[in-house]
């Protein structure tokens, strides 16, 4: 069958750069237009389609502003410049409705990745090519696809019970037709349909390492396929496959960053400092570091740095373009457990990547104002794809539920031993299965912070009564417009709150004429 023109955009930027210049046809090479209509006809072009990471790797912040490891309060209201923005606050504090700032939506930051792998899939057997590169091509396009769909659903949907299939899933987007209906498939349909596309992306036959030595991490690999799918599984609480995955990637690959060795870790050269209390006796000069990767341009060599960070098995990171990761009283406990002399700087994640006044630089210049950051690559960039160091955590946790929890902690202190400074290292230990469970937890927290919170927290409050959360927090009643900063109000997001599925934007709602139905609190 004759192929049909098919109007696309192509960002190549920074991927071309990162691929050596890698060669572009001339289905490429013109400015996309609304006009521009190019006619696939080989699998080279669809593969240019998948070569871009800047269009896939970055994932919004909405799951994370709603998890307990973000801080929103009243004392933190009083000291930003400007207050907390109109999204931080719906997110934060579990609003019924968000309508404004889909530029930090789940729902349709992943849509758009979703089309460029049904273009790739809708299209691929009418291709010229190699067979064995289309079914790798087949395989990475099922694969984006699968791991879009599971974070919408991480997003916007209850947690599947295997009971509650009924309740609205996603809209299940399987081609690039602008006529496909966008209503809500059942929670029972979305999984299924998840788990069939995972199926497929395991067939990949794309080894972790290329030629040259260097993971290509912003494309699919025997190794990023199975990581997700450790993670899928995980979520899923199918412990046996999580396992699985997680060991058969690490048989591939297992490399960790020993954050006590200078050549792999340092501060930025780049500092801030202000002065606080200006004009009065508490006076003081403050100098903000800045951790291992930092760059205000967003040079081609950070990026680099981002994608050739030694752990990562694929690209993918929780994208705010705010900056302030402002951590949460009880996340910065967590570093002073399980640490030794209870020194939260003993632990080097901490030390590296928790700057006590980072938020000076959007606070009112007192010491009041002197609000903690958290800070991994660009200020506004956290790994959330699967690496070697969750994979170790993931086999921990599912030997720990099978009462083997000496064996659990070989896991944990595999990672640990690269984390905590070498002069007080001490391996970790747990008396019991229960005490195994949460030192995995606690671990997985401090080395997984913002972007994997909430997927921990829904399968959790459903799969492990021992280890539910509910999460409270001190703010101000609210509106669209105004912050009543008289009228304290206590919010609460219980372990079975409807609110763990988010609101769907009005604005998607809207552009759907309606298809999409919202969910119901």
């Amino acid at each position: 069958m004759k192929l049909k023109n098919i109007l696309i955009a192509i960002f190549t930027g920074t991927a071309l750069l990162l691929n050596g210049c890698s060669k572009v046809d001339d289905f490429l090479d013109a400015d996309p237009s609304k006009s521009t209509k190019k006619v696939i006809q080989t699998a080279e072009q669809l593969d240019q389609v998948l070569a871009s990471f800047t269009r896939y790797y970055q994932e919004k912040p909405d799951i994370m502003l709603a998890s307990d490891d973000y801080e929103i309060n009243r004392e933190y209201q009083q000291y930003l410049s400007s207050g907390y923005t109109a999204y931080m606050r719906n997110y934060a504090c579990w609003n019924d409705e968000n309508t404004v700032d889909t530029r930090y939506h789940t729902w349709g930051g992943e849509y758009t990745k979703v089309y460029y792998a049904n273009l790739v899939l809708n299209n691929i057997d009418k291709v010229e090519g190699d067979e064995a590169f289309k079914a790798n091509l087949k395989a990475e396009a099922y694969f984006l696809r699968a791991y879009c769909f599971f974070q919408i659903a991480l997003a916007h949907t209850l947690y599947y019970t295997g009971s509650n299939g009924d309740e609205l899933g996603i809209s299940l987007k399987l081609t690039t037709s602008f006529e496909e209906s966008l209503a809500r498939a059942s929670l029972k349909d979305t999984w299924d349909q998840i788990d069939s596309d995972l199926q497929e992306a395991l067939k990949i036959t794309k080894p972790f390492k290329t030629s040259d030595g260097k993971g290509q991490t912003w494309r699919a690999t025997t190794a990023s396929v199975k990581g997700f799918a450790a993670k899928y599984y995980l979520y899923r609480g199918d412990y046996d496959n999580a396992k699985k995955y997680a060991q058969e990637v690490l048989s591939e690959y297992n490399s960790l960053k020993d954050y006590n060795d200078p050549a792999e870790m340092y501060h930025h050269s780049h500092v801030d400092t202000y002065t606080i209390n200006a004009g009065t006796p508490d006076e003081e000069v403050v100098t903000v570091k800045f951790p291992y990767i930092y760059d205000q341009m967003y040079s081609q060599a950070s990026y680099i740095n981002f994608l050739e960070w030694k752990e990562l098995i694929y690209a993918r990171a929780c994208y705010y373009g705010n900056w302030d990761y402002i951590p949460s009283k009880g996340l910065l406990d967590t570093f002073k457990e399980d640490v030794p002399g209870g020194d939260p700087n003993n632990d080097l994640r901490y030390y590296f990547y928790m700057l006590p006044d980072f938020s000076l630089r959007y606070a009112q210049m007192t010491s009041n104002g002197r609000i903690p950051g958290y800070c991994q690559f660009f200020m506004d960039t956290i790994i959330t794809g699967p690496t070697t160091a969750e994979m170790n955590l993931i086999i921990a946790e599912c030997i720990a539920r099978s009462s083997d929890w000496s064996g659990a902690m070989a896991y944990v202190n595999n990672v640990r031993k690269n984390r905590i400074r070498k002069e007080v290292y001490t391996d970790l230990t747990a008396s019991s299965q229960a005490d195994a469970v949460k030192k995995v937890l606690q671990e997985r927290r401090r080395e997984m912070p913002f972007g994997m919170r909430w997927y921990d927290l829904k399968r959790l409050n459903a799969l492990d009564p021992a280890n539910k959360v509910t999460i409270t927090r001190s703010y101000y009643e609210y509106n669209a417009t105004t912050v009543k900063t008289d009228v304290p109000k206590e919010y609460t997001l219980t372990p079975d709150s409807r609110h763990y599925a988010l609101p769907i934007s009005s604005d998607e709602i809207s552009k759907s004429g309606g298809e999409i139905q919202q969910n119901t609190y």
